[in-house]
């Protein structure tokens, strides 16, 4: 009878339960939130299973278990249940759970006999699951060190286990003696299989491992260029879209845009890729990010249309938590071999000048200045670039360049000498420079950046549309007027993330002071809250070579790495240097 009333129980939340929750959906505009009358419906269902469970002598959690796989998964369902429950479940039931379940735990009963038996029996078969799962996984070419921590994974011991045998204890098919032995036999095999796993597995190492130049300035010329872009909403497409625009694709240097439209994963278990090129469709569970991507893929596709020949657009989307993201970009970076990942910053300026802020967004952007495979171009879109398209209307661009020294800064002005080969685009560069490098200059050899700054006054100044201009400074007070100066000049302007000279005299007390660090100094003076520039601004990294281990400005709570000490400090709006 027990058996029998379970079958109809599964039958009816399937055929039931499942398509009353489908009509819910349909009945919701996209876009839209779900009706709180349709959650407080499905915690009705919720509760009517764990009584029906619990009637008919199966355990209470078996009901909502089966009604939890018949739930839809994704939005609009799926997250706003997980938007509700989560906090109370996580922080106060499930604490509470294990406070019972540790009630039950009789330590008096446990003898040393038992005891060494049973943790004697549990070891032998987590070395026996281990083995199993490795053995095929290995014939399968799947790497040792990958083979072992699945195996540790599917050995690991959950609440699940936990509840079984809590029932067996409650319908006595085993002792409290049986039970202690059992509980210490799970908190040893999932205390030890977790940190081992967490050791073991990096997902990063897929992409870090390559060694060969990925950037803008070692490209090859005449080569197509592979360029990506993340998105995050539609409101990021115009300024993308511009500076694709600007990038300069012909036909004897066309540019493949790969863009990511990056979701996060709520409502549902599994991560999702979608290829766009493939005809892959998100669910009709997923109706908001079939709209949302929707936009966004028909927007690219308008401007590869009218670039055709020149533009290669690839769109994807990425469905995923904000904690592994930046592992699926920077893989598809490397499979894509791109020279170039823009991602927009963490800030996003409206109209009327308010700005939301979205802290997994900036962990992202640092992590993905740490691991990515590629440069790096931080987005702050401010200005007519977040406000009209190349799509619908053909502007002129004004871009400055603020040079400095090192790597980043001769990324930022090949990016830009790229950009200046385009007619409708005017780059000025300003280089700031120390007074006993105008006097030594003479006298020095001739090093890369030198060489970059003499290759751009060679091609580019004799054009009138463009312009270099050279800024003696002494000291950090001068560096902040220069950039001040160029405000409202530029609707562009690129800027590396790191100087070779941050140690000098330019940079001092800059760094201490910096609201965004992951921006540099002079990004940062440009995005700052007492910043009037009203353009938009593209802080350049260029790839990192060997310094994978190396962690710049990375908060302790998103990563478990060494990492050099950084202050942010808060400053009031207002206030001036």
């Amino acid at each position: 009878m027990m058996m029998g009333s379970l079958i109809v129980m599964a039958i009816f939340i399937a055929y039931v339960l499942r398509p009353i929750m489908i009509w819910m959906i349909r009945q919701t505009p996209k876009g839209k939130p779900v009706k709180e009358s349709y959650i407080v419906s499905v915690f009705f269902m919720l509760l009517g299973c764990a009584y029906i469970g619990e009637s008919i002598g199966e355990h209470f959690m078996i009901g909502p278990i089966l009604l939890g796989l018949a739930v839809p998964d994704g939005p609009p369902l799926a997250s706003a249940l997980v938007e509700k429950l989560e906090t109370m479940v996580s922080s106060v039931f499930l604490p509470l759970y294990f406070l019972y379940s540790g009630s039950k735990f009789k330590v008096f009963l446990i003898d040393a006999p038992s005891f060494a038996v049973v943790q004697l029996v549990a070891f032998i078969s987590l070395f026996g699951k281990v083995i199993g799962t490795m053995l095929p996984s290995i014939y399968c070419k799947m790497p040792v060190v990958d083979a072992l921590c699945l195996g540790l994974i599917l050995s690991a011991r959950g609440i699940t286990e936990l509840l079984y045998f809590q029932a067996c204890l409650h319908y006595l098919v085993m002792d409290g003696q049986s039970y202690g032995n059992i509980v210490i036999a799970l908190l040893w095999m999932t205390g030890l299989t977790t940190p081992i796993v967490r050791y073991l597995y990096d997902p990063s190492k897929g992409y870090l491992s390559l060694n060969r130049r990925r950037n803008i300035q070692h490209a090859s010329p005449g080569v197509e260029l592979q360029l990506m872009a993340c998105i995050y909403s539609e409101e990021n497409s115009p300024s993308i879209i511009n500076i694709l625009e600007m990038s300069n694709s012909t036909h004897e240097s066309p540019i493949c845009f790969h863009v990511l439209h990056l979701i996060q994963l709520t409502g549902r278990a599994t991560p999702l890729f979608i290829d766009h090129q493939l005809g892959d469709k998100i669910t009709s569970d997923s109706s908001v990010h079939t709209t949302q991507s929707q936009h966004i893929v028909n927007a690219f596709r308008l401007y590869e249309e009218q670039n055709l020949g020149t533009v290669v657009v690839k769109i994807f989307t990425s469905i995923s938590p904000y904690d592994t993201m930046h592992d699926e970009i920077c893989m598809q970076a490397a499979e894509k071999r791109v020279s170039m990942l823009i991602v927009p910053f963490h800030r996003q300026w409206t109209i009327n000048g308010v700005s939301e802020s979205a802290l997994p967004i900036r962990a992202l952007n640092r992590h993905l200045l740490r691991t990515a495979p590629c440069s790096v171009g931080i987005l702050i879109e401010r200005g007519a670039l977040n406000r009209s398209s190349a799509i619908t209307c053909m502007s002129f661009y004004s871009v400055g360049v603020i040079f400095i020294e090192g790597t980043d800064d001769r990324e930022a002005l090949v990016y830009a000498m790229r950009m200046a080969e385009r007619l409708n685009v005017r780059v000025t560069v300003v280089r700031l420079v120390e007074p006993r490098r105008m006097k030594n200059r003479v006298l020095m050899n001739r090093d890369s950046d030198a060489n970059l700054i003499d290759k751009f006054k060679a091609d580019y100044t004799h054009i009138k549309r463009h312009d270099y201009k050279e800024e003696i400074v002494r000291d950090s007070v001068e560096v902040i007027n220069v950039v001040r100066s160029l405000e409202g000049c530029f609707d562009l302007i690129l800027v590396g993330r790191r100087h070779a000279s941050e140690s000098s005299s330019l940079f001092n007390g800059l760094t201490e002071w910096n609201e965004y660090p992951e921006l540099g100094c002079v990004g940062d003076m440009l995005v700052c809250s007492d910043s009037t520039f009203d353009g938009s601004v593209l802080v350049i990294q260029q790839q990192k070579l060997g310094a994978v281990h190396h962690v710049e400005y990375v908060d302790s709570s998103i990563i478990n790495t060494k990492q050099e000490p950084f202050t942010v400090v808060e400053m009031p709006h207002g206030t001036k240097v």
